[in-house]
Formats: C-alpha cells, structure tokens, sequence
C-alpha cells in the first residue's frame, strides 16, 4: 500500500463505512435527512411560522368567504329590491303621464312635454329595467341563492305587456290628427286616449305595478334572512380564526421540537463513539452516518480519520520494510557506482598510459608516410635512369616481390595510422566516461556522447545489430556529460537487450538515434529499436524504482528511473516513452539548450 503524504486527501472510505439508518426515524427526518445544521434551523423555524401563517391565513381566507357569500346575498338583495323600485317607478309614472294626456289634448305645447317624458324617459328605463331584471334571474348568484319564483314568474307573466303598451302608445299619438287643432279634433283624441286608457292592455299594463308590491315583500323578507345570516357568518368567522391560530400554535411547536431533536440527535451519536475511541484505542469503532449535513460530513470524516489511523499502523511495518529495502537497493547502486567508478578510474589511468605511446606512434606516422612515399618516387626514378639494374638487385627485388612491396607498403602504413586513430577515440572516449559526480554544468556536445557510448558499446553492437544515425544540425547544450552518457547507455543497452531476446526475423535488428533542433531552445534525441515492443501496462512503470521485465539478478529497475531523474530534475528536460507491442520502442529525450527547470506537475 502506498503511503501518502500529511497534506494529501483521505482515502475514500465509503466501501468499509455502513451508512447507518434509524429506523425509528420520522417523517420530519427524512424530510431534513439532506440538509444543512443552518437550513435544518431555518426549515424547522420556517416551517413552524409557515404554520401559523398558513393555518391563520386559511381561517381568514375561510371566514371571510362565508362572510363574503352573506355580504353577497345581502348585495343581491338590495339590488333586486332596487331593480323591482325601479321598475314600479317607472311603470306608475308612465300610467301617470299617460292619463294626463287626456285633458292635455286642448295645450299642443303640454300634451307635447307630457309625451315626451314617457317617450324619452320612462319608457326607455321601463326597457332597460325590465332586461336587467331578466338578465339577473339568469346569474349564477340569484340560481345559487334558491330565491323564490316571484320575479321570473312575474316577468313570465307579463312578457311582452310592457313594449306592447308603449309601442300602441306611441301607434295611437302617431294616429290622432291635432293639427290645426279644432273642437272635434281635441274631442275625437280625448275620447281615444280615454279608450285606451281603459282598455285590457293597460288594465294589465297596471296590474304589473301591484303585482310588483307583492314581489318587494318577498325580496325585503329574503333581506332580512341575508342581513341576520351575515351577523351569524360574522361571528362564526371569529370562531374559525381563533381556532385556526390555536391549532397553528400546536403544530408550530411540535415542528419546533422536532427540529431540535433532529439536530442534537446525531451530535449525541458522534459523541459517545467518539468517547469509546479515547477510552478503547478501538479504531475498528464507526459511527454511524445518520444525516448528510454537517454532521453527517463531520461523522464520515471522523470514520475516515478512523479508517486512515488504522491504515497508517498497519502501514507502518510495511513502510519499514519497503524503506529497508530502498536502503538495501540503493547501497547496492552506489556500491556498483564506486565500483564502476573505481574501474573506469583504473581504466582512465591504463588509457593514458596506453596514450602516450599511441600519440607518440600516431604522430611519427605522417612523417614515416612522407618518408616511404619519397623512397617509393626514388625508386620509380631509379628504375627509369637505369632500366637494367646489376643482376644481384634484380634477383633480390624479384626474391622480395618488390612490386607488391611497393603496392602494399602504403596500405600498411594507412591501416597502422587508423588503428592508432581507432585506440586515440577508445582512450578519448573513456577519459569522457569516467569522469563522473561533475559539479558545475558545461558545454556537452551530444553527438560526441553518443558516439563514445556506440563506441563503448561496440562489442555488443557487431553481433548483427545496424545503427542507423540521423543526426541534425544541432547546437552544444549546458549539462553534464556524465550524468548524461549514463542515460544514453541505459537506454542502447536496453535497446540492445530487447533486440538480442526476440525479434522478428523478416527485419534485421536495428537501433535508429536521430538529433534534431526544436523550437531554438530545444534539443531532441530519439532512440528507436524495432524490437518487439513494450505491453501498454508495462510502459505506465518503466520508470519507476525497482521496475524491472529482467529476470532477478539481471536487472535492478533503476536504470531508466534514474534515467528520467538526470533528464528531468537535473537537466529540466523531458523523457518520453513510446511502444507498440510488435512494432518497436522509441525513447525521446527533450533537453534546454540553457539549462532550466520544469515545474514538479509537468506532465512527461
């Protein structure tokens, strides 16, 4: 298990901590289960003064809807009494003028203004109350109040009557012929005004005004019931919201209650499991999760603090171990380190003393070159002064086979100055190798480091592997050479294990290293092989500490760990590994011309 830091989060313990439910647990708790200890306080108090508001808002809203219908009855009466006043009025006074018409007839000018009230005044409000009168019977408030059947039964009965009478009315002052007015004309139109006065239309135009006397009666008696049940509704009103603020009083401190039993429930809990952890030293205890606010969050953090104490004891035996073994392993790196160190020293040494005389050979060459070819060119000029040299010379130039002498003297020389320039790079290439732990940075030109390590490498490199070189134009970087020789032969060496295990046998095993310059800043180095590739699970621990596909006492799993630390942290560089299984792996290393440092959270 790996251990984590102090500041790091807390393991998730949802999967070993039961949410414990209650199981006597209400309506009021499901309900608030999810919120806050704040919203719980608000919901509580809220929902009490809901309460009360709600309960005393219903007993008004009820009151006043009983008291509205009594006020509304009473309304509907006075305006039916009204209407039917109205009507009455307005019928008599038409009687009335129509009646004084008679003795008007001799007064064109009275008999006109006479007319005219009925005409203009009466008769249209005659009209107008009578269709209003017709229209109220139809609404819902008079069908809903269960009125007797006066009115309609009265304006059933008299349909008509009322526009019948003032339309003959009006037919009759058409017909009477006043004009000029004489004797027989005024007697002619009394007598027809007085017919009509008697006759059965305006009898039964006049019977309307009495039966409308019986029909107010009615109304004022339904008054009196609405005026004495709106005195009742009233007080029934009263009753409604006293009890209504009495009840919303009792619910509002029972949510109250429950409110505050909602909230110290849990705490009290927490609490006494907190108290058995101090007194047990028990950290398998776990408290049980009742609510999600913040007591739930505090709960579940408590058990997590539980879980995490019990996981750091357990870990720590564990850690111990893994820390031995990180000691053991690194005191067998350094041991290697010193002893690799030790070695290439010795063979540094060895490399200048073999030096000396390779310098030496290396440099008397060009002279001895200049020297054989002058006596090559003296004798090609001795043969050409004298084509017939004494017998003694030609028998020993035929016994040294001196033309062959003279072809192959050159090619030794050259072969013997390239195999001291071969020694000269091999000695060049171990001064550079062994100088290790440098402590400033320098000029380090990456071709030379990678050609040293080839070179190095070369034993293993002639058995059938090709090296392919694609190097770019690029410039010198600020680094360590050593530190970054070690790189390179990490990764070849690996590049060469995975060729020498298992290839495939239609293409020949090669190792491409290709240079190139990026951005200006940027120098980048790709290894590839065409090996058999690395599994996707492999590559996310490759460079890791310990890792290793090698089989136990062939490999650490520290090289590329190490690898990626130079490149990374020392360097401010980038290692990047890409495989395909079947296809080959490519390592790329990104490295600052200036040497600078990435932040930790770059992703490599």
């Amino acid at each position: 298990m790996a251990f984590q830091t102090p500041d790091s989060d807390f393991p998730s313990v949802s999967g070993d901590i039961a949410v414990v439910q209650s199981s006597r647990k209400g309506w009021f708790s499901k309900i608030t289960n999810g919120l806050s200890i704040g919203n719980k306080i608000k919901f509580g108090y809220s929902l009490a003064l809901g309460v009360g508001i709600v309960g005393t808002t219903i007993g008004l809203i009820l009151g006043d809807r009983y008291q509205q219908q009594a006020l509304q009855q009473q309304q509907n009466a006075f305006k039916e009494i009204n209407l039917l006043y109205r009507l009455q009025t307005s019928i008599l006074q038409t009687r009335t003028y129509q009646q004084q018409l008679i003795p008007l007839v001799a007064n064109l000018k009275l008999y006109k203004e006479e007319y005219a009230h009925i005409t203009n005044t009466h008769a249209p409000e005659i009209k107008q109350v009578w269709l209003e009168l017709q229209t109220y019977i139809k609404t819902t408030d008079y069908t809903n109040e269960k009125h007797r059947e006066n009115i309609p039964l009265l304006l059933k009965t008299y349909e008509g009557v009322t526009q019948t009478y003032i339309q003959q009315l009006e037919e009759l002052s058409q017909q009477l012929d006043l004009s000029p007015l004489t004797e027989i004309k005024i007697a002619i139109a009394q007598r027809r005004l007085l017919k009509f006065t008697n006759s059965e239309l305006a009898l039964k135009f006049d019977s309307i005004s009495d039966e409308l006397v019986t029909v107010i009666n009615t109304s004022y008696e339904e008054l009196q019931v609405a005026t004495t049940t709106f005195k009742t509704v009233a007080q029934i009103r009263i009753q409604i919201i006293v009890a209504s603020i009495l009840l919303s009083a009792v619910i509002a401190t029972l949510l109250a209650f429950l409110t505050s039993r909602t909230i110290t429930h849990p705490v009290k809990v927490l609490t006494n499991v907190a108290q058995r952890v101090t007194k047990e030293s028990n950290f398998d205890l776990q408290a049980p999760v009742i609510t999600t606010d913040e007591i739930g969050i505090l709960a579940t953090a408590f058990n997590q603090v539980l879980h995490r104490v019990k996981c750091l004891l357990e870990e720590q035996q564990a850690a111990a171990f893994r820390q031995q073994q990180m000691q053991e392993a690194q005191l067998l790196q350094s041991e290697k380190m010193s002893s690799l160190g030790r070695m290439v020293a010795g063979i540094a040494g060895i490399a200048h003393e073999i030096n000396n005389p390779v310098n030496f050979i290396y440099g008397n060459l060009d002279p001895a070159i200049e020297h054989v070819d002058d006596l090559l060119a003296l004798l090609q000029t001795y043969r050409q002064e004298v084509p017939s040299p004494p017998l003694a010379v030609q028998d020993h130039a035929t016994e040294i086979d001196a033309e062959f002498v003279e072809e192959d003297l050159p090619k030794v020389l050259q072969s013997m100055k390239f195999g001291a320039d071969r020694v000269r790079q091999i000695v060049l290439s171990l001064k550079n190798f062994s100088r290790l732990d440098e402590a400033e940075t320098h000029a380090v030109d990456l071709h030379e480091c990678i050609e040293s390590t080839l070179l190095i490498l070369n034993n293993r490199i002639k058995k059938g592997i090709t090296i392919e070189r694609c190097y770019g134009d690029i410039p010198n970087i600020e680094g360590f050479s050593s530190s970054l020789y070690q790189v390179f032969m990490n990764i070849i060496n690996n590049a060469l294990d995975a060729l020498e295990e298992e290839h495939n046998t239609q293409d020949k095993p090669r190792i491409t290293i290709a240079t190139e310059l990026q951005d200006k800043n940027w120098v980048v180095v790709r290894i590839a092989d065409n090996g058999s590739g690395i599994a996707p699970e492999t590559q996310e621990k490759i460079f890791e500490m310990f890792f290793t596909t090698k089989p136990t006492g062939v490999g650490t799993g520290m090289g590329l760990s190490i690898s990626h630390q130079i490149v990374v942290e020392k360097h401010g560089g980038r290692l990047i590994c890409k495989s395909e299984v079947g296809s080959g792996t490519e390592f790329t290393i990104s490295l600052p011309v200036q040497k600078q440092y990435l932040p930790k959270d770059t992703q490599l």
